[in-house]
């Protein structure tokens, strides 16, 4: 009975970690489009060095797949230089795409993937991510990245919400165009004052 405890408390534990983790701030960029494999998944920005990828399945079959990157085009016509293996599980080190060092990816169901970007690089100027295995060349799985993608949440949330009011000051900004109406009916009134000064004028002759 102690030890169901324990395993009850300790999934209670790693069910609220999850859920702070969840509650962080961390915006969605999309989901991962299935193409081979069973590939699948949420993909988030943490911050702009880190993505993560919720409930992520892969039946892990491909020989040679890993996470991957890339600044330009996409995963099928790509320049290598500009792309990066973002290894899984994680361990300190980053790889380009032909280090034969880099861990393969093995099957998941459901997982929560944490990915950490090289230093060369930041998630607003990823292009696309891919499940990619490099042997045959095939594209497991992808996902496009917008382009007016914004990885801090905080930071981004106020300027969506600016426009509102500024375009409610312009739409305020044509009713003064009525005063001016009146300002020609006032002008004829003046006019005929000056009238009569110029009559005396013969009297002095």
């Amino acid at each position: 009975d102690s030890l169901l405890q324990e395993i009850l408390t300790m999934l209670i534990l790693l069910v609220l970690a999850a859920a702070a983790a969840v509650s962080g701030e961390k915006v969605k960029i999309g989901d991962i489009k299935t193409l081979h494999h069973a590939v699948s998944g949420e993909v988030y920005a943490l911050d702009d060095k880190t993505l993560m990828v919720q409930n992520f399945n892969y039946d892990g079959a491909g020989p040679d797949a890993f996470f991957w990157v890339g600044v330009e085009g996409t995963p099928a016509q790509t320049n290598e230089d500009t792309t990066a293996i973002l290894a899984h599980p994680f361990q300190g080190v980053q790889y380009k795409y032909r280090n034969e060092d880099a861990p393969i990816l093995k099957a998941a169901s459901n997982e929560a993937v944490t990915l950490i970007l090289p230093e060369n690089m930041k998630v607003s100027d990823i292009a696309w991510l891919s499940v990619w295995c490099r042997k045959f060349s095939v594209d497991f799985g992808n996902l496009i990245f917008p382009a007016e993608l914004q990885t801090s949440s905080a930071s981004a949330l106020p300027s969506p919400l600016a426009p509102p009011t500024n375009d409610l000051a312009a739409k305020a900004e044509p009713e003064p165009e009525s005063e001016p109406e009146s300002e020609p009916e006032s002008e004829p009134e003046s006019e005929p004052e000056s009238e009569p000064e110029t009559e005396p004028e013969p009297e002095t002759e």
